[in-house]
This record gives structure tokens, C-alpha cells and sequence, in this order.
């Protein structure tokens, strides 16, 4: 009997959840310039230019993801089957384009552009590319300095990335350095 209490009063809030993502995808799907099918989106995720985005099929958006450029409009591409966590920051100012199967963990913030050494110079745009099947952990930080992340890399959390990272290599620190290669992963 106290299971059955317990799903009753659950309900409502299962229902506004699930309410609120369907409404929050709906209206992505209406501002973004392309949205692939079965991608869906939490309320609260955030695009400040939708017509530059692209997003691919299949993909997953957790409430609180920002997406913003400084100046200019370089756009975002993401590919299918990307799942993009709560809190995660993606600047666009030089471009991002991410590739298929990308995990990005919560609160980890991409930047594609730099101010030198003055705040208030007038951003330098950096085009970044995240290879296919990356997993970028927990509260890492993506310079500009690093325009390429290979295919099936890791980024470990809290690392700062400020340079390239080949393809399967497993990366850590700050700065980042590789510690180690992911095992071959099956196509």
C-alpha cells in the first residue's frame, strides 16, 4: 500500500517533467535551423543565435546547457547521437562543430575564441572541432588554444585543455597532458 502512495503522489511531478520536455523540444525544433529526429531537449537549454545551430539525430540536451557567441554568428554543428549535460557552456564565436556519439559531462565549458592578454580586446575567433565518440568529463575546460579534439578521446574531469588532443588519447590535468589511449573502440 505505502508503494502505491509513494507513485500517486510522484505523479504530477513525473507529468510536468515529461510535459515540460516535450514542450522544451518543441520549441527547439521551431527555432533551430535543423533539429535531426528523436533529438530532445530539457526546459532551461539555452541558444542565443538558433538559426546558426544545427543538431543532428538522436541527441540529448539536460537542463541549463547555454550556447553563445561573443560576436558574429560562426554557428554550432552537432552530430547524431550527442548528449550534452546539465550546465554545460558551449561558445560559438569561432565555430564548434562536434561529432557523432560526443558525450559532454555536466558543467564543462568550450570556448572558440580569446581576448590575448587585455579583457576588453576584441575577440580573436578560434574554429574548434570535436572529433566522433569523444567523452569530455565532468567540469573540464576547452580552451581556444585547442581547435581539434581527435575521435574516441577523453578529456578526464576538471582537465584544462590548451592544446590538440590526437585521436585516442585519454588526457587529464591542468594543463592537460595524455596519461593514456583508450582501448580500440568497435565501429
Amino acid at each position: 500500500m505505502h508503494k502505491t502512495v509513494l507513485r500517486v503522489l510522484r505523479l504530477p511531478a513525473q507529468i510536468r517533467r515529461r510535459a515540460g520536455l516535450i514542450l522544451a523540444t518543441l520549441w527547439h525544433r521551431a527555432t533551430l535551423a535543423q533539429v535531426g529526429a528523436g533529438s530532445r531537449f530539457q526546459p532551461g537549454v539555452r541558444f542565443d543565435d538558433p538559426s546558426s545551430v544545427i543538431i543532428g539525430a538522436g541527441c540529448y540536451f539536460w537542463r541549463g546547457v547555454a550556447v553563445s557567441a561573443e560576436i558574429g554568428r560562426a554557428g554550432l554543428r552537432i552530430g547524431d547521437g550527442v548528449q550534452i549535460n546539465r550546465g554545460v557552456q558551449l561558445d560559438t564565436t569561432g565555430g564548434l562543430v562536434i561529432g557523432d556519439d560526443t558525450l559532454i559531462s555536466e558543467a564543462a565549458v568550450i570556448y572558440t575564441h580569446d581576448h590575448g592578454l587585455h579583457p576588453w580586446a576584441v575577440p580573436e575567433p578560434m574554429v574548434k572541432t570535436i572529433g566522433t565518440g569523444v567523452w569530455i568529463g565532468l567540469r573540464a575546460v576547452i580552451l581556444p588554444q585547442c581547435r581539434r579534439i581527435g575521435d574516441h578521446a577523453v578529456i578526464g574531469a576538471g582537465a584544462v585543455v590548451t592544446r590538440d588532443v590526437p585521436a585516442g588519447a585519454v588526457v587529464a590535468g591542468n594543463p592537460a597532458r595524455i596519461i593514456g589511449e583508450r582501448a580500440k573502440v568497435a565501429a
